[in-house]
């Protein structure tokens, strides 16, 4: 379930680099796109964390 969970967050970056790269920098949905940019890293974070570390 981690892997699909990765591989989502994996695809949402790619799309949300694809639209800043498509959008007017004046758009008004740009401050959500780049929230919604960094929840995503933060939540990769946390998923590669928990499956770098050992199961005890």
């Amino acid at each position: 379930m981690k892997i699909i969970h990765l591989l989502h967050v994996v695809v949402a970056q790619a799309f949300y680099r694809w639209a800043m790269s498509e959008i007017s920098p004046m758009h008004p949905d740009v401050p959500k796109i780049v929230r919604r940019q960094q929840e995503l890293q933060e939540k990769y974070r946390r998923i590669w964390g928990r499956q770098m570390t050992p199961s005890l």
